[in-house]
């Protein structure tokens, strides 16, 4: 009788327990699906280096994985909450009756079981399903061969995605445990006739709210634009703190504000149901606009995520290949305590019988100085991009490094470039940084001076170079050779292209074998070209992946959570869409009036969360616009897809469910 009790009420229950059981599951393929990357990826045919960036990924994932799992316990929590809250009447009916509470406990345990048992099986095998497709696409991320495709199962993602299953189903138990002992006969056969408390009653203080939100949003949006997002200073946090209060104080005051704007416009707000749509908005968003807010800082994270998270990564991606124009190159360290007889690179590889000649048909060498100026010489405080950093943490605390005018010539040449020219009284710089060549320009026009070696010289033409495999620069001096004689380099930088033919593994790992094994190391370490390229790659599909994530699964988390608001709401108020149909409103009305209060609250959140979205993304967008370009539209288009597919989803699944519950009650009715 129990286990019948069970089935029946879960078999009636199917239409609550909808928007519940697809959460759920989607949580459970999500998790299973991103916890099973390192099973995707064993057939790929990818170098050791991505290999350990792949294992790191995994471990990421897993620490992601426990901060997921959270948020999807609060949300398995909050549905949960909301089919108590739905059930009310009947565990009141069950109450009358002389059922014990752990009875009517036990129930509910073993319906919450059989939909969880359900959307477990459900989401692992879509995640099963769907990992086979996701591990081409990990292929093509790598650009790595995918011929020996085999179908693959994770027992690690397997188990993980059962224990974290597991803890938050022992979390519901004990929630509803706690609900059903708190539970009075009285509450339960009167829920549905409690109204909500109003936190605001005079309108004239929402609109001085709303108010203060849009100035707290304002000032928010003006740090971040000023400061940039690149570092955690004070003017950073000074941000967050005004962006989270200002979106708290905004949807505190919306409901109030937004009564005001209409109630002044008479013809629009006696239009058909208007009056009872912003009335009812009015008396609920009093008391969710604490979860609405947090909606919208998800939504925010989402777009955020999935826009700029791929997007920069494919820009960095993009840009390597500028920023290695070498197929190897080599440093050495001198002074701070290391204990080196020469830097000379090449000199030292040819005593280790190494002959650079036998592998590259083009070398350059070039040696680092260290001036005595910082970037204070160049440029004022309010001059530096703010994307760029902090002036007094970035450059001006920084020395700048200086190059001889032939060493820089040899790089030049090495690349297939004219050479350039300086007179004894002249400098130049070489910097790889666009928004900095420009004020490198603006310092040419205005001849700006600057001392070296005690002598003053004047500014020559900027250029944009790069002096060694990833090496970014703010700017280095160039100078005439006679300013550098008599100073000891700080650095050596060796350059290579190997020649048609050369093994490039072959050399490298004969280069290395004797930097382990030389009583005096011959450098310091090394970028290759192949190697920089196959760790980028790496680089993307970690934060590619990890943008997909946490951007799905707070979409997820934020739409459901609306879904379930929306449907507690259709449910309590089923009773006054059925009043307003007796009082002669036609059911297409009704049901516009309905549509109108969902849409409400799922636009709300999602435009204030585009307006958050749009700032950032600018700020984003700047931070890496001097060492890549940002596909800004194509990444819009993309997240504007996946939001408005899942968000749609659960916005008309909301929609369609509520109109099913307030016809159910005024069906309901009309039989008694």
């Amino acid at each position: 009788m129990f286990f019948k009790l069970v089935l029946k009420n879960a078999s009636k229950s199917v239409k609550d327990y909808l928007v519940y059981f697809l959460t759920l599951m989607f949580g459970v393929c999500l998790f299973y699906l991103f916890n099973s990357i390192d099973a995707q990826t064993v057939m790929l045919k990818i170098d050791e280096s991505q290999k350990e960036i792949l294992k790191t990924l995994v471990k990421v994932v897993g620490y992601v994985s426990v901060f997921i799992s959270v948020i999807l316990g609060f949300l398995v929590v909050y549905a949960n909450g909301f089919l108590m809250k739905r059930r009310k009447k009947e565990l009141g009916i069950y109450m009358t009756l002389g059922m014990p509470k752990r009875k009517i406990s036990a129930v509910i345990i073993f319906e919450t079981f059989l939909i969880g048992l359900l959307s477990l099986a459900a989401g692992i095998a879509a995640g099963i399903f769907l990992a086979q497709g996701m591990s081409a696409v990990t292929a093509k991320l790598f650009e790595a061969d995918l011929s020996q495709f085999v179908f693959t199962f994770s027992k690690d993602a397997f188990w993980k995605t059962l224990v974290y299953f597991g803890v938050m189903f022992l979390v519901v138990v004990a929630f509803n445990t706690l609900s059903v002992s708190r539970l009075k006969l009285i509450d339960l056969l009167s829920a549905g006739r409690r109204n909500q408390r109003l936190r605001i009653g005079r309108l004239w203080v929402s609109v001085v709210i709303f108010l203060v939100s849009v100035g707290c949003l304002a000032a928010s949006y003006h740090l971040i634009e000023t400061n940039g997002m690149i570092q955690f200073t004070p003017e950073f946090a000074a941000s967050l703190a005004l962006g989270s209060v200002g979106t708290l104080l905004f949807f505190l005051s919306l409901s109030g504000f937004l009564l005001r704007v209409v109630q002044s416009n008479q013809k629009l707000y006696f239009k058909n149901l208007n009056m009872f749509v912003l009335r009812q908005f009015n008396s609920k968003i009093n008391t969710t606009f604490v979860s609405v807010s947090v909606i919208c800082i998800m939504l925010l994270i989402t777009i955020g995520t999935l826009s700029t998270g791929m997007g920069i990564s494919n820009a960095l991606s993009k840009d390597l290949r500028q920023s290695t124009p070498y197929d190897v190159s080599f440093s050495a360290y001198v002074g701070d305590g290391v204990q080196r007889k020469s830097s000379n690179i090449e000199q030292n590889l040819k005593k280790s019988g190494i002959n650079l000649a036998d592998w590259a048909d083009r070398y350059a060498q070039i040696n680092f100085y260290v001036s005595d100026f910082t970037y204070g010489a160049f440029f004022q405080k309010s001059d530096w991009p703010k994307e760029l950093g902090n002036f007094d943490h970035s450059a001006g605390a920084t020395r700048v490094n200086a190059v001889s005018l032939s060493d820089f010539n040899k790089v030049r040449k090495m690349r297939g470039e004219p050479p350039v020219s300086l007179k004894q009284d002249q400098y130049g710089v070489s910097c790889t940084i666009d928004s900095l060549l420009s004020l490198y320009e603006k310092n040419r026009k205005t001849g700006k001076k600057i001392s070296f070696g005690g002598k003053s010289l004047v500014p020559a033409a900027a250029e944009k170079a790069v002096l060694m495999n990833g090496y970014g620069s703010f700017g280095d001096v160039i100078v005439p050779d006679a300013l550098l004689r008599g100073r000891t380099s700080v650095t050596t930088i060796l350059n290579l292209n190997y020649k048609p033919g050369v093994n490039g593994e072959a050399f490298l790992k004969k280069v290395k074998a004797i930097h382990l094994s030389a009583p005096e190391q011959p450098y310091d370490f090394y970028d290759s070209k192949a190697e920089l390229c196959a760790r980028s790659v790496g680089y993307k599909v970690m934060v590619s992946y990890l943008a997909l994530y946490i951007g799905l699964v707070f979409l997820i988390a934020a739409a459901a959570v609306l879904a379930l608001q929306q449907l507690s709401e259709s449910s309590d108020n089923a009773e006054r869409y059925g009043l307003l149909r007796k009082l002669g409103a036609e059911e297409k009305m009704v049901n516009r009036a309905l549509l109108a209060q969902i849409a409400l609250y799922f636009l709300l959140p999602l435009s204030l969360a585009i307006v958050h979205s749009a700032v950032g993304i600018d700020v984003a967008n700047r931070v890496i616009t001097d060492v890549g370009n940002m596909d800004v539209l194509g990444n819009i288009v993309m997240t504007a897809v996946i939001v408005l597919a899942v968000y749609g989803a659960y916005f008309l699944a909301t929609y369609l469910g509520s109109k099913s519950m307030i016809r159910q009650k005024n069906l309901y009715r009309r039989t008694e």
